[in-house]
């Protein structure tokens, strides 16, 4: 007799938690489900991983977070095929070649998929937004850095992973602009000064040396840094990085040739290697982006969008996460919290099983 009503029992449990775990399971498979795509296997990328996390919790998406192992164009758009297979809601990338990728980004687009870009854009492109800080307008303040850690002019080399993308050729030319003492303006102009080595800016007070590219690759950014060192090294007077891995490339290269203390470096983002180096005076700032903000703003567009709400895209199709200047003033006040950033992102990659950087 127990034995029935035990059995019974379990029937009776059964058959209310079918069509609860169904339910349950129902839910699960209409959660949304977005994709966010970097340029590379950049620690930059760790950071807006944390960001990512967060807003697919607050607004109720899955995410799928990509780096291309190679950063090249060509594994962004298998990931974006594969990801289109899978009826994605909604996708968001750092385009690493705007100009030959925007063709393909307008057939995505047509095929009536929200996409939005960050960090690099595809202004040729039909994209609703571009999420990130102008890129020119940051040239510009690491142009005024540079004047300001040089004041009587010199010569200074710039690296950068790829400059057919729209991040780099506007920080370039924002450089570049501001040396030249171009009215300030905001949004890069449209013109890109050729790639040639030895230009002549502010009637020659300053001279681009040059202007060395790797294709994304950290290993060739420092072997770049070595090279330029070794030829340049008794007229050189300054590096900067664009990408976030340039600089610690450099700083690398300038620390295994002795060099470290004979010329001004200059960084964008905020890899541990430059946090160190403008606390211990050897950097001498950086722009900060904010990645974190990079997928978190991202996110949260694609997922409103997908539920049907305001994402607030502006009409300029222009959502503005600016980039303060660290040095040595700030750098105690902001390492805590990209450490923290830094750690949560490095968990959420983790329980993804996706390899970092």
């Amino acid at each position: 007799m127990k034995v029935r009503v035990v059995v019974f029992a379990l029937v009776l449990l059964m058959a209310f938690a079918a069509p609860w775990a169904a339910g349950q399971r129902e839910t699960v498979e209409e959660k949304p489900t977005v994709a966010f795509m970097s340029n590379g296997p950049y620690e930059f990328w760790v950071y807006a991983a944390a960001g990512v996390q967060l807003a697919g919790e607050e607004f109720g998406v899955n995410v799928e977070f990509f780096m291309p192992p190679g950063g090249l164009p060509e594994e962004q758009v298998r990931f974006i095929e594969a990801m289109l297979a899978r009826d994605v809601a909604g996708i968001g990338i750092s385009v690493t070649d705007p100009d030959n990728m925007a063709p393909f980004l307008n057939e995505v687009i047509d095929m009536g998929v929200p996409l939005v870009t960050f960090d690099s854009d595809a202004p040729a492109s039909n994209r609703l937004t571009f999420i990130g800080m102008s890129n020119y307008a940051a040239g510009r303040t690491a142009g005024r850095v540079i004047r300001e850690a040089i004041p009587d002019g010199g010569n200074f080399i710039i690296s950068v992973g790829r400059l057919d993308a729209q991040n780099a050729i506007e920080r370039r030319q924002g450089i570049i602009d501001e040396l030249n003492g171009e009215p300030d303006a905001f949004f890069y102009p449209g013109v890109m000064t050729p790639d040639r080595s030895n230009i002549s800016i502010a009637g020659g007070k300053y001279t681009l040396i040059d202007t060395i590219v790797d294709a994304g690759d950290p290993i060739r950014a420092k072997s770049n840094a070595e090279d330029a060192i070794l030829r340049h090294r008794d007229r050189l007077d300054l590096m900067i990085g664009l990408w976030s891995y340039s600089t610690p490339a450099i700083i690398s290269a300038a620390q295994d040739a002795g060099a470290i203390d004979d010329f001004v470096i200059v960084a964008f983002d905020q890899e541990e290697e430059v946090l160190q180096g403008i606390k211990e005076g050897y950097v001498y700032a950086s722009m900060a982006q904010d990645p974190f903000m990079y997928g978190y703003r991202t996110v949260e567009v694609l997922a409103k969008i997908a539920k049907g709400q305001d994402p607030g895209i502006p009409d300029d199709k222009f959502i503005d996460v600016p980039a303060p200047v660290i040095t040595q003033d700030n750098i105690d006040e902001v390492w805590d919290m990209f450490r923290q950033q830094l750690s949560d992102g490095r968990v959420f990659l983790d329980a993804m099983g996706i390899d970092q950087p």
